[in-house]
């Protein structure tokens, strides 16, 4: 076999390799971003849920939250109020989470929303949150003991062209111990038909 040839083969061998390597750390990403826990509890009319790792302070939210939508008439001024304050909780108990791409709230967020506010947690809020797989992370990250909703208001919110009814709450946050996360929020929920949603979160 001529040096000419040898060559082209160790070429064609490296970038195989290579193609391999970065396929597998492809693969290893996908892997990581499939997150399936599994559900203890559902609001099947609603599509929210009750996960394993949920916390303490998320499964109490949640039970208010699905007394609120069994009853035969629904107090929509604490459905709104209970909905923001369960997507608080879940936003900002990442000690809850598995890793980081276990975004919290997301079921709660408006549909065409959900996808830009999960690229910005995991750009900002979950960047940092460690794999806990396996149940080893030794990561200090925040619990969530308490919300507490300070101030509600009732307004509108325009959507392109579409104008839906709101509420803006004002929501404080307690942690178990702090970490210096965001300590008062607001939160807007808008209703479409029959369900409210989650628009707009910012710290203030």
């Amino acid at each position: 076999m001529t040096k000419k040839y040898k060559t082209i083969i160790i070429i064609i061998s490296i970038l195989l390799i290579a193609s391999i390597s970065i396929g597998g750390i492809y693969l290893t990403r996908d892997k990581e971003k499939e997150i399936v826990i599994e559900n203890v509890d559902a609001i099947s009319k609603y599509n929210y849920t009750l996960k394993k790792n949920d916390s303490i302070t998320k499964k109490n939210k949640y039970k208010e939250l699905k007394d609120i939508l069994e009853k035969d008439i629904i107090d929509e001024d604490a459905y709104a109020k209970t909905l923001a304050e369960i997507f608080v909780i879940d936003v900002y108990d990442l000690n809850s989470k598995i890793s980081k791409y276990d975004i919290g709230g997301l079921e709660y967020i408006y549909e065409s929303d959900k996808d830009k506010f999960k690229n910005i947690m995991l750009d900002t809020l979950y960047n940092s949150v460690e794999d806990n797989a396996l149940d080893n992370r030794k990561q200090k990250l925040p619990i969530v003991v308490n919300v507490t909703s300070d101030n509600i208001t009732q307004s509108e919110y325009k959507i392109n062209d579409t104008t839906y009814s709101s509420w803006n709450i004002q929501i404080k946050i307690d942690y178990e111990t702090d970490l210096g996360y965001d300590k008062n929020v607001l939160v807007t929920v808008i209703k479409d038909t029959d369900k409210l949603y989650v628009v707009e979160i910012k710290p203030i």
